[in-house]
């Protein structure tokens, strides 16, 4: 099969609310014949790995590997890049849904910009400022609610300091060069953070693009595993992370990264045509009511960051 984009789905258990969903998703999109999708099912111990060879049957474009061990987040995906035929790599998590045209979008616009060196989309939920304010907690409506996004966007991309790994595209060559994800953070959590540092190391630049809007859930891959498991997971990998990277961190909070977008909304309004203001001001007020939603809870850092947004809103409407 010849191929400009692989997309790879790491598959561990709960097929009905994760890579189900996803991959047919997937299959509405007509142009998905024209991508190779892999998906590595990490040793599901339930009955995924045979819902995923029944959906999957007959497909030419979809190839399944069904792992004996859990090879975790990072190893599925690194044993996903090794057999890619794509030149582009799309890692996309099990828990999401993809709107038609979403994955070609995002393949097109990294094809475009060869200065790039990794690509996402927004999204509901993402732990830095490719998340966008939601009103609905329905999925359709939500996807809704993104496609609304998307269209108040005008080949909107903007840098940021780290990719959420939700859905992330690079080319892989990128891949191979950085080494891969790094396998000692286990099932998952911070692989993505360690990725994204080592870009940045690199000289590489990190876009996100406001023409593309993936549907997230967030967390459903791990929901079995229970709190307690996530929560040990997660301090255990950030003291990995911490200990791989001492004295290089320096990651901002969510709320400073979205404001920083904010600003950039400024600078794009003082010089942009006066009939593409209303488009703008959509963005800008979603964005305002996502930092209304993360303020700290410090009285003092809470002032600060009051006068900060007010600051802002001056500057827009000015």
């Amino acid at each position: 099969m010849d191929c400009q984009t692989t997309v790879i789905i790491i598959s561990y258990n709960n097929f009905d609310t994760t890579t189900g969903p996803c991959l047919e998703s997937l299959f509405k999109d007509t142009t998905a014949s024209s991508f190779e999708i892999i998906v590595i099912d990490n040793a599901s111990q339930d009955d995924t790995p045979e819902k995923l060879e029944q959906l999957v049957n007959g497909k030419k474009n979809v190839r399944l590997v069904l792992n004996n061990t859990n090879r975790g987040f990072a190893g599925g995906n690194n044993d996903g890049a090794n057999i890619a035929r794509g030149e582009i790599l799309i890692l996309l998590n099990s828990d999401t849904i993809v709107p038609t045209g979403a994955i070609g979008e995002l393949s097109r616009i990294l094809m475009d910009h060869t200065e790039w060196g990794m690509l996402g989309p927004v999204t509901n939920e993402a732990g830095n400022e490719q998340k966008i304010f939601v009103e609905s907690r329905d999925p359709k409506e939500i996807i809704r609610e993104g496609e609304r996004w998307c269209a108040h966007s005008r080949g909107d991309c903007f840098a940021s300091e780290r990719l959420d790994f939700f859905c992330v595209a690079m080319r892989k060559a990128t891949y191979e060069q950085l080494g891969g994800l790094d396998e000692q953070f286990g099932p998952g959590y911070y692989e993505d953070t360690d990725f994204s540092i080592r870009a940045k190391q690199r000289g590489l630049t990190m876009i996100f693009t406001e023409d593309v809007f993936i549907y997230h859930r967030a967390g459903k891959s791990f929901s079995k595993m229970g709190k307690k498991f996530v929560k040990k997971l997660m301090r255990e990998n950030k003291e990995k992370l911490i200990k791989k990277h001492s004295g290089i961190i320096k990651l901002h909070h969510m709320r400073d990264r979205n404001m920083n977008v904010m600003n950039q909304y400024v600078l794009l309004k003082e010089n942009m045509d006066k009939s593409f203001s209303k488009v703008l001001e959509y963005k800008f007020h979603n964005r305002m009511q996502l930092a209304r939603t993360m303020y700290p809870n410090n009285p003092l850092k809470k002032l600060v960051y009051y006068c900060r947004l007010k600051s802002l809103c001056n500057k827009y409407y000015r």
